[in-house]
């Protein structure tokens, strides 16, 4: 690898006299970020994670956005970005259109990969109603550019208690669950109740008068008394994707490799 090659360089440049301690430092770390005054990425972060750096959209400045994502697609040929409004996509979409571009509610994917993810296993993503599917859609966009299969089961929260259990019944060969529910916040307990699979709970914004913006949902996955449930902040679909990759990266681990 290109990286560890210049790793090797610098390393022999301080054993040689070359560069001092802090020089050499500065050099390695270097080699994993790139950037200019106004931001460093973290290049590396997929390697080291499974889980690439997500540019976050909302509050910069359009100049240094295209100059992010341009960074991005020269360095790694693809550009991940969250928390985007109308407008700036389609700035983002009118500036990188040849790149090839892939949407889910405000989570942008630019460019594509330089050789195709890994298999990573299956994943279930709920909503308890149809309000919660654009939160659901920015996670399987991220989830499946990484390589995880998703089944998907829409509108099954609890005002029809048999929606939960028709939901479980598609889910036969994820191995982690993300569930999104707005209003009273239910359905990840109810499906933490009734399955064994790791439940990663996503409060939405969904909701009528007070409590009505995720709070009350929050509130109440916060007070589950299904143990283990995962909760996750109001909204946060970058982190339940980011979460369900840890998941199926362990689990892909402890399966016994083929001779």
């Amino acid at each position: 690898m290109a990286e560890q090659r210049m790793l090797d360089e610098i390393l022999q440049s301080f054993r040689r006299g070359d560069v001092d301690e802090g020089e050499a430092s500065a050099k390695i770390l270097e080699l994993f970020y790139e950037g200019t005054e106004n931001f460093l990425l973290d290049m590396e972060r997929e390697k080291r994670l499974g889980f690439p750096e997500i540019i976050y959209g909302e509050g910069k400045r359009t100049d240094d956005l295209m100059d992010i994502v341009s960074h991005m697609l020269e360095q790694q040929g693809r550009a991940f970005i969250a928390s985007l409004s109308p407008e700036t996509e389609q700035l983002l979409r009118s500036r990188f259109l040849s790149h090839g571009i892939k949407s889910g509610g405000r989570v942008m994917v630019i460019g594509s990969a330089r050789k195709p993810p890994a298999p990573l296993g299956s994943a279930g993503v709920i909503t308890a109603g149809t309000s919660d599917i654009p939160f659901a859609e920015e996670s399987i966009l991220l989830l499946e550019e990484l390589g995880v299969n998703v089944t998907k089961s829409y509108d099954s929260g609890v005002a029809g208690i048999h929606r939960p259990h028709m939901s479980l019944q598609r889910m036969q060969d994820a191995r982690v669950l993300i569930v999104f529910a707005g209003m009273e916040g239910a359905l990840p307990t109810v499906l933490a109740s009734l399955t064994d699979l790791p439940v990663i709970a996503v409060p939405t914004p969904v909701g009528y008068g007070f409590g009505g913006q995720g709070e009350a949902a929050l509130k109440t996955m916060l007070q589950s008394c299904s143990p283990g449930l995962t909760v996750l902040n109001i909204g946060n679909s970058v982190g339940a994707a980011a979460a369900a990759i840890r998941i199926l990266r362990v689990i892909r681990r402890c399966q016994p490799q083929d001779e």
